[in-house]
């Protein structure tokens, strides 16, 4: 009976002597394969995207009335809300800054009723 307390405290002394922050080869790490194109909480993503070279004036026409509602920047992409005087003809408007120029529009239309 003896000898097992002492096999027993043994193992003990020996698992705790282990290195704690060993990898086990066996288990897979978890890396994401694809980078998030936004920043999130807690990650780090927001430093690796770095900041946008300066790109100068790109002119967007506005009609009579028009004013920018809003606006969102995705990489090197810029979406503008722009609307009419009392909030008609709606459109956004997708402007590359690297190319400086349109990209595309996209007409805001309610459907007929």
């Amino acid at each position: 009976m003896g000898i097992l307390i002492v096999v027993g405290i043994g193992l003990v002394v020996y698992g705790l002597s282990l290195d704690k922050n060993a990898t086990d080869p066996s288990v897979e790490v978890n890396t994401p394969t694809v980078t998030p194109s936004v920043p999130f909480a807690g990650g780090d993503n927001a430093a690796s995207q770095g900041a946008l070279a300066a790109f100068g004036d790109i002119v967007i026409d506005l009609d009579e009335g028009e004013r920018l509602v809003g606006y969102s920047v995705d990489g090197s992409q810029a979406t503008l809300h722009i609307e009419g005087p009392q909030g008609d003809s709606a459109r956004l408007v997708i402007v590359s800054l690297s190319e400086k120029k349109v990209l595309g529009r996209i007409l805001l239309q309610q459907a007929a009723q």
